[in-house]
């Protein structure tokens, strides 16, 4: 059995902007409805826009992705507790090409506690950013937030090192590789599930080996299994 994990306080020197080239999957893992290539076509900008920094004694991740429509923008803060981070709330917008908010949600608290979500709990279009955080020498388990009727258990796991070559340069990196749990959805048992483990697409990130382990290469859905599928690649740090 993997550990429950929460995703630590980030280290030293985490707090900054990156930007990252953005672009469709060329090979899809998951086949749903939305498709990266229509989302992203046309786009005036092929830059996503990522920032961390530390706010009234938590940590805040603000991101802006382009679309055809215009830009997605989130930000999401989470409060440091004595075992790491939990998540505390979550804005997202799309804005059209004149600025107009043309969809909102907001979610001003979790109230895990009141209405049974985990602590260990965090939206999943944040966990690319923040993986990196955890310690992954053995395999860690945590729970992605999808929305307030969908919580999904993932297993996160190291997948060795790579010198990988990013807009920004060449990068020492640790590869991680997350996946769901089926059993959330139809119990399998432990056979099945060992014998499915190859087959269940995977997300893939790459971070820097040395703190504050920032991403380096994401490739799968952004988002839960069946979001558009997209690949980011780091090419500056401000």
């Amino acid at each position: 059995m993997s550990a429950l994990a929460h995703i630590p306080a980030p280290p030293a020197g985490f707090a900054g902007t990156a930007r990252y080239a953005i672009r469709p999957r060329d090979k899809r893992d998951y086949h749903g409805v939305l498709d990266a290539k229509r989302i992203l076509s046309g786009m005036a900008s092929t830059e996503s826009v990522v920032t961390l920094r530390e706010d009234s004694g938590g940590v805040v991740l603000e991101t802006d992705h382009p679309m055809f429509t215009g830009r997605l923008r989130e930000q999401i803060r989470y409060t440091v507790a004595p075992q790491g981070l939990v998540a505390d709330s979550l804005v997202r917008e799309i804005v059209d090409d004149d600025g107009a908010v043309v969809r909102h949600e907001a979610v001003p608290t979790y109230l895990h506690a009141k209405i049974g979500m985990p602590a260990e709990m965090y939206p999943e279009v944040a966990l690319p950013f923040m993986l990196g955080w955890l310690e992954l020498e053995t395999r860690k388990s945590l729970y992605a937030w999808i929305n307030d009727r969908f919580v999904a258990k993932l297993y996160v796991e190291r997948a060795g090192t790579e010198v990988l070559a990013a807009p920004i340069g060449r990068r020492e990196t640790v590869k991680v590789v997350m996946y769901p749990d089926l059993n959330d959805w139809i119990s399998l048992g432990s056979v099945l599930t060992r014998l499915a483990k190859p087959f269940i697409p995977k997300y893939r990130m790459w971070f820097e080996a040395e703190a504050p382990h920032r991403l380096v290469r994401f490739e799968g859905p952004y988002g839960p299994p069946g979001a558009p599928e997209i690949i980011l690649e780091l090419a500056a740090v401000a």
